[in-house]
């Protein structure tokens, strides 16, 4: 396992609205303090129900089993997508031997950032993929 200086976390949350559909973009939630372009994202992970089973505003998580059904897509504040469609399956640290996904630090624009399905499984509408970034202030 690898050890990380966390500067900064938190958790943010790309909640599925509606009738969960493959391709849908899915956008995170309001964060006022991470929504502003100021946050250096350095690190990463993503929580399913196994590791997490409600977030702090009383989120359902997607399940270990429904995880595969979700990649996620980060953009800079440059509207680059800088992460693209990476598998959510491979950022659980129990499916990686431990490991947090680590990054060339880059600022992010959470905005513009979202998830998407690949299929549905049993992906009920509300649930979020859950994720813990590791970041930094811009001038910190």
């Amino acid at each position: 396992m690898n050890n990380l200086i966390i500067k900064r976390s938190q958790l943010v949350t790309a909640q599925v609205t509606g009738t969960p559909a493959t391709g849908r973009r899915y956008t995170f939630l309001e964060i006022p303090n991470l929504s502003r372009n100021n946050i250096i994202l350095y690190g990463f992970e993503c929580y399913t129900t196994t590791q997490l089973t409600k977030t702090p505003d009383n989120i359902t998580p997607i399940s270990a089993a429904n995880i595969p059904n979700v990649v996620l897509t980060l953009r800079d504040n440059d509207k680059v997508e800088f992460v693209y469609q990476i598998p959510c399956y491979n950022l659980v640290r129990s499916n990686v031997g431990g490991f947090i996904t680590m990054m060339k630090p880059r600022i992010i624009n959470l905005t513009d950032s979202y998830i998407q399905l690949t299929g549905t499984g049993s992906i009920a509408t509300n649930e979020a993929a859950v994720f813990n970034f590791y970041y930094q202030l811009v001038g910190e």
